[in-house]
């Protein structure tokens, strides 16, 4: 059978997506492995199917997928694209739409301009700062891009070490990096964000996973970084966020009451195609 899909972008994210409405296909990790490949099959860094909701008063469900077929958690660029796709395709005719995804529900706003807002968790900013490695400290003292001599630790979908500076570009990220898997400074799998304050509403992030490298799309390590920011007044909200690794940008604010966190951010479809299962 041939299967309808969409291929969509978004804040540096890569996405494939299939109405699992409108048509029905039982999809296995073989497939999406097959799909994902960018010299025989689609393209992508990540699948989104849009399913019929298990709770009535939900619009649709949502599973995303890595490249190589396993079910894994979602980003803000994954609903974004998806939300979009649904808006532009009046697969739901409001612009307002609840979406069951892995672990929670979300209520997500589609604007007039294509942007879409969705709430996000508030990380905890913890007590301790963990101060950059000693050799390295030594060898930039006096480097013009250098601010803060220690990072801002955070949890939010595990953990985030934030560093601020003068000057993003100037920053040496590949030997900061170097240095702290080398001498085990933080956690493996650690985000982390090096952050510039551009004005009291801009910053751009570039951020690694330690072990990984560095992150190409709006991951969790940004929101972070980007809510960091705002717990230490280093800027007010609404906060434009630019991701260095993907060229993109977002904007993420707060509610009136200082409880919730929402998220902007724009994605675009690239085209519609179909694929054989």
């Amino acid at each position: 059978m041939l299967l309808r899909f969409s291929k969509m972008h978004g804040l540096g994210n890569d996405l494939m997506v299939i109405d699992l409405i409108s048509q029905h296909a039982y999809i296995q990790p073989q497939h999406i492995r097959a799909w994902s490949d960018r010299r025989q099959g689609v393209g992508f860094l990540r699948l989104a199917l849009i399913e019929v909701p298990q709770h009535p008063d939900d619009d649709f469900s949502c599973r995303i997928f890595d490249s190589d077929g396993a079910e894994v958690d979602w980003l803000a660029s994954d609903v974004c694209c998806v939300a979009r796709l649904v808006a532009d395709k009046r697969l739901i005719s409001k612009a307002q739409m609840r979406i069951e995804l892995r672990h929670t529900v979300l209520d997500v706003q589609v604007h007039a301009d294509g942007s879409v807002s969705l709430p996000i968790a508030q990380p905890e900013l913890l007590a301790e700062r963990i101060a950059l490695p000693q050799g390295f400290i030594q060898q930039h003292a006096t480097a013009p891009w250098l601010l803060d001599k220690s990072f801002s630790m955070l949890s939010m979908n595990g953990l985030h070490a934030v560093l601020r500076v003068n000057d993003l570009v100037q920053t040496p990220l590949v030997e900061l990096v170097a240095y702290l898997e080398q001498q085990q400074s933080l956690p493996r799998h650690t985000h982390l964000s090096v952050l510039q304050v551009h004005d009291a509403s801009n910053v751009q992030i570039s951020t690694w996973q330690l072990g990984r490298g560095m992150l190409d799309n709006f991951q969790h390590g940004f929101c972070a970084a980007a809510l960091c920011a705002v717990a230490q007044n280093w800027v007010h909200t609404p906060v434009h966020v630019e991701c260095t690794g993907a060229k993109a940008r977002a904007w993420l604010h707060l509610s009136d009451d200082q409880q919730h966190v929402y998220f902007t951010g724009s994605a675009a479809r690239v085209y519609e195609g179909q694929i054989r299962l």
